[in-house]
């Protein structure tokens, strides 16, 4: 923070009211005080620039925006030069006749201006009198009035929609990359040197820091941090490190508390417990194979074998990779200590957590809680979550067994069976060898009638994926990496075909490599003609700011014809029935479907509700000044109009927009478009029908097949909509390796490793496991 070397005076602060309160003369000294930063110090023209700038640009935009705006107090070269354009840009600031002025402090008068361009629906208001008005804004105030302001804008009770968050961390080193134990950021503006050693909480965005919030201990405690000792030195690993003196007993390399005080380090350390296999992880308990169920304590870390940050994740399920630390009963966090490969796999059965389980078997089969056991010899038994037999935590199931669901599916099941009571539920985990769990993926993630080539590049893209999906640890939350559903890949237990052992035999250990690494493979029914690119459709933010996988683009699939560049250009090609193209064999490969404007507003009250209740960001509103910000869609009317804002590669769409009589909305993803506009009647007109190019037409779905359509609005005389039809095609997301388009090509005679590398381009097949 820059300290000033003159005295100075805060203000006191009432919404409602502002009265000018002088506070007693303070002189600034080398370590700051516990407490709010910024009473005694003004805020200055730059620095509120600065922060408005970053509550609407990430720093990359910024960088990024035409620096347009010139005042003959501000260069270019400047530090605050490009909030200061961003702040024109956004028309928060506009400056006067003598420049910007970006050193003076920011007045009452000012503050209020900012106040009201920034939330104008905002009722609350300083009062401003002829004495307060030229009055300067303490920092403190304005770090309050300026949260006020951007939750008031968006109606929001906090300011994560804006991208920022706020941390509390203890800063090691400042400098132009300030160090803290977590994390190193940017903080142009600002002078954090006052703060070394000490706790502060700060707002952040994108690596930069937006403002200072409070100093919260000035005798810190470092929680969980990695120690190493150095003669009479003590080196912490964080974010970096950083070393400070020491004077105690030896002790072994590992997670401690760390109390800093004058420079001095007070070290309490953990128990480790190594040769653990982590059974499930989540962010706020493990459940470890010796020491059962452990609570994480606050703030855990996580390190790589070279002592890099990790999130829980990195724990992976099934494996003894790393050595935990325990302190007061809780893990302080763990230390990667080894690499592991994918030998078994963990599988979520039954598509979630279940309320019972009918376990049976024809040679009998027998349960362990780790306390006891029993053995059936005949018969079944049902297990549900009330059961004493889950106190002791994961009750494990010995033997061929057959599985009876909760929606009454049964299947048989070979490796390990074990069910954990999560809640009032059931977690049922199958762990199993990897080429054995592929025997019950193949014959059902493609017909065994494609073909042995088709079958043997599905096991090559099954393979692969399952080996990031190990690594990934998604699924980790409930023990697992993958689930036994299409949200992952399909997975029918013990139940085979011969055609997929065969394939699976053939293709033994083989995966999809791009330079050194096994590739991101994955795979869908039916492509439109064309396929698209990963950052094309995968965002949970919305942003689609991945970096997508350079075998992973957008490319024709058999079609002759130049990929459409007009909206008029995509309607037509997916109204032609009759287009060549690898998938054309598909029922899928064209389709329609028309919705009256009631039905289709009547759909959407209904699905724009429940995607901005599962993921706000994936759903923007219109605001009064034209920009959109995450918010849930009320009160909008009957619908007036909808049009593509944004297609990616291949002519999937990723932003959808929808008018309404009250207002607009867009829909990021192509996920989240296929499931607003839900072809399923709901009260209002006639049964909804998707008609496909084959194999008649379909009621009742709940999703669209793909967001590779285009839209022909009806309209009556008066300009009024009256219906929307959609012309798509293909069904699935679009990305990699295309089913239909797979059997196509094994009739062409192309083996499956080729079959592969054409949905793949530049990528190997290599036996890998």
């Amino acid at each position: 923070m820059k300290r000033l070397l003159i005295w100075i005076v805060a203000f006191g602060f009432i919404l409602g009211g502002c009265s000018g309160v002088p506070k007693p003369e303070v002189e600034t000294t080398s370590q700051a005080p516990q407490g709010n930063i910024g009473d005694d110090i003004p805020i200055t023209r730059s620095q509120a620039a600065k922060m408005l700038a970053l509550a609407f640009y990430t720093p990359k935009e910024i960088e990024k925006l035409p620096q347009d705006a010139s005042f003959p107090d501000v260069s270019k070269d400047d530090w605050a030069y490009p909030y200061i354009n961003a702040a024109v840009e956004l028309e928060f600031f506009s400056g006067d006749g003598e420049g910007f002025r970006p050193d003076d402090d920011l007045l009452l008068w000012e503050a209020q201006i900012l106040m009201d361009r920034v939330a104008p629906d905002y009722d609350k208001r300083m009062v401003l009198t002829d004495d307060n008005r030229e009055m300067a804004v303490a920092y403190s105030l304005w770090t309050q009035l300026f949260e006020k302001a951007l939750m008031a804008r968006r109606a929001e009770d906090s300011m994560y929609s804006y991208g920022i968050r706020k941390e509390t961390q203890v800063l090691f080193t400042s400098g132009e990359q300030n160090l803290f134990d977590r994390g190193m950021y940017s903080a142009d503006g600002y002078d954090l040197s006052s703060y070394t050693d000490e706790k502060i909480s700060f707002w952040e965005k994108g690596g930069e820091i937006v403002g200072l919030i409070s100093v919260d201990e000035v005798t810190p405690t470092i929680e969980n941090i990695y120690c190493h000792k150095e003669g009479n030195q003590i080196i912490l690993t964080g974010a970096g490190q950083k070393a400070y003196s020491f004077e105690g007993s030896e002790f072994e390399d590992g997670l401690c508390n760390v109390t800093i005080e004058d420079g001095k380090a007070t070290v309490k350390e953990g128990t480790k417990r190594s040769g653990e296999f982590v059974k499930r992880v989540d962010g706020k308990e493990i459940y470890l194979s010796s020491s059962g169920k452990l609570q994480w304590a606050e703030n855990f870390r996580v390190y790589g074998q070279d002592l890099s940050s990790q999130s829980q994740n990195a724990l992976i399920c099934g494996t003894d990779l790393a050595d935990f630390y325990v302190l007061d009963d809780k893990v302080m966090g763990a230390v990667i200590q080894k690499d592991v490969v994918p030998e078994k796999i963990r599988v979520l059965l039954g598509g979630g957590l279940q309320d019972s389980v009918t376990v049976k078997g024809a040679e009998g089969f027998s349960l362990s809680n780790g306390v006891g056991e029993k053995d059936f010899t005949s018969g079944a038994a049902t297990l549900t979550a009330d059961l004493a037999w889950f106190d002791h935590g994961i009750v494990t199931v010995s033997g061929k067994v057959i599985l009876t669901f909760d929606d009454g599916q049964e299947r048989a099941y070979s490796g390990l069976i074990e069910m954990e009571r999560m809640g009032d539920k059931i977690a049922v985990i199958n762990e199993l060898g990897m080429e054995e769990y592929l025997l019950g993926v193949v014959p059902y993630e493609m017909p065994v009638s494609f073909g042995q080539s088709a079958l043997e590049a599905q096991a090559i893209c099954a393979r692969s994926y399952a080996y990031n999906q190990f690594y990934a640890n998604a699924y980790g939350h409930y023990g697992a990496h993958v689930t036994d559903t299409v949200a992952s890949q399909v997975f029918m237990g013990a139940d085979t075909a011969l055609e997929a052992q065969n394939a699976v035999a053939a293709t033994e250990g083989m995966c999809v490599v791009a330079g050194d690494r096994v590739a991101q493979t994955y795979f869908y029914s039916t492509s439109c003609g064309f396929g698209t690119k990963d950052s094309d459709v995968w965002s949970t933010d919305g942003t689609f700011s991945s970096k997508g996988k350079s075998y992973l683009e957008g490319q024709s699939f058999g079609v002759s014809q130049e990929m459409p560049k007009t909206e008029e250009e995509w309607l037509a090609f997916w109204q032609d029935w009759k287009i060549d193209g690898y998938d054309k064999e598909s029922s899928w490969y064209r389709w329609k479907v028309y919705f009256s404007a009631s039905q289709l507003t009547e759909i959407m009250e209904k699905t724009l509700a429940d995607l901005s209740a599962s993921n706000a960001a994936l759903v923007k509103v219109k605001q009064g000044d034209g920009s959109w910000a995450a918010a849930a869609p009320k009160g909008l009317g009957r619908l007036t109009g909808m049009k593509v804002a944004e297609r990616g590669e291949g002519g999937i769409i990723k932003i959808l927009e929808m008018d309404f009589e009250k207002g607009a909305v867009q829909v990021y993803t192509e996920n989240a478009i296929r499931k607003v506009l839900s072809p399923t009647k709901r009260t209002i007109g006639e049964t909804i029908n998707l008609q496909r190019m084959s194999g008649g037409a379909l009621t009742d779905q709940k999703i669209l097949p793909s967001a590779f359509f285009a839209i022909k609005e009806m309209k009556n005389n008066e300009g009024k909509l009256t219906g929307i039809a959609l012309y798509g095609g293909g069904c699935g997301h679009g990305v990699g390796l295309s089913q239909y388009g797979a059997k196509e090509l094994a009739a062409q005679g192309l083996s499956g490793a080729e079959i592969v590398q054409k949905f793949f381009p530049n990528t190997t097949v290599e036996k890998v496991m």
